[in-house]
Parts: structure tokens; sequence; C-alpha cells
């Protein structure tokens, strides 16, 4: 007789906090490193967030937001590197010139299925998380893989 698996409860799951998935080891800058810093940082990294010395939250950039400096418009077409010529992209350039200054965050304490929604009604898909005015993780669609991988053994 096969021994049964128990099933993934999505409704428990969905009611856990996000601090059990968020990512705690996060790519953080100041506003004045360099993108040429940002990129190289976000080796194996989704996002990164932008802090004062304290670790206040001053703005955020993922990794869609970077695409979307680098492609060209789409009424015309450049190839590699002269399309970064020509797009004037300077790798020198402080990284509070292409944060966003404003992302929406979450709170640790802040359910699975909140974040969730979140990520369905907003399109954004990193989130850095906030716990009394300071930056403690982020979150990502890849944080509820990893949570769903642990549950689903």
């Amino acid at each position: 007789m096969d021994e049964e698996k128990p099933k993934l409860n999505v409704i428990k799951l969905s009611k856990m906090p996000i601090r059990l998935a968020m990512e705690e080891k996060f790519l953080r800058l100041s506003p004045d490193d360099r993108v040429e810093d940002l990129i190289k940082g976000l080796e194996h990294r989704t996002c990164a967030v932008v802090t004062d010395e304290s670790g206040k939250l001053l703005g955020f950039i993922s990794v869609d937001e970077i695409i979307n400096l680098l492609l060209p418009p789409s009424d015309y077409v450049l190839v590699g590197l002269d399309a970064l010529r020509e797009a004037h992209f300077d790798w020198d350039r402080p990284v509070k010139e292409i944060m966003n200054p404003r992302p929406i965050t979450l709170s640790p304490d802040d359910k699975l299925g909140y974040a969730l929604s979140m990520m369905l009604e907003t399109g954004v898909r990193q989130f850095p998380v906030v716990e009394k005015k300071k930056v403690v993780g982020t979150f990502s669609a890849q944080s509820v893989i990893r949570l769903l991988r642990v549950f689903a053994r």
C-alpha cells in the first residue's frame, strides 16, 4: 500500500507571515553608489534596496526596472554595445537617479496571501520588506517558490 503524501494546504500557506519566506540577505546600496556597482551586486539577486546609514528605505531597484533602462524604445532597433551608447546609458551615474523613491512595501507580518494579491494587482514582483522604518528584507516571486518547495517535500 502506497503511503499518501499530505496535500499542500494553500489556505494555511496564505495565512503565513512573509517573514518566513522573505530574503534577509539582500543587496543594500547607498544613493551615491554607481549603477555599475548595482549591476555587479545583482549577480544572483532580483532587486536592490537603497537605504541611508541607519537602514531607512530611500528607494528600490528591481531587475525589471534595469531591463527597462537597457531596452531601446520599440520604435527603433539598436544592437549590442551601440545600443547602450545610443541610449546614453551611463554606468557611472548614481543609483539615486534610477531608483524608485516610493516603492510599494510589505511588512514582515503581512500574510503571504496579501503579498501574492499585491503581486497580481500591481504587476510588481519584488518588494522591500520594512519594519519600524528600516529595511529588514526583500520579498519576491522567488521567495514564494522557495517556500512552496519546502512545504511540498
